[in-house]
């Protein structure tokens, strides 16, 4: 199953964050990243191990 998970890079909690979501995609398939400027914000896709 592909998953999405989106990073909001204004969060002020961004070390707590981050550390969230590489032990999501730890052992999973990261499929695609994108980064946008006018958000702030980190697109994620990756294959979920089922």
């Amino acid at each position: 199953m592909i998953k999405t998970v989106y990073l909001d890079l204004e969060d002020d909690c961004l070390d707590d964050t981050i550390e969230a979501l590489f032990e999501k995609l730890v052992g999973n398939t990261v499929l695609s990243s994108f980064y946008d400027d006018d958000k702030e914000q980190l697109e994620i896709q990756y294959l979920e191990r089922d």
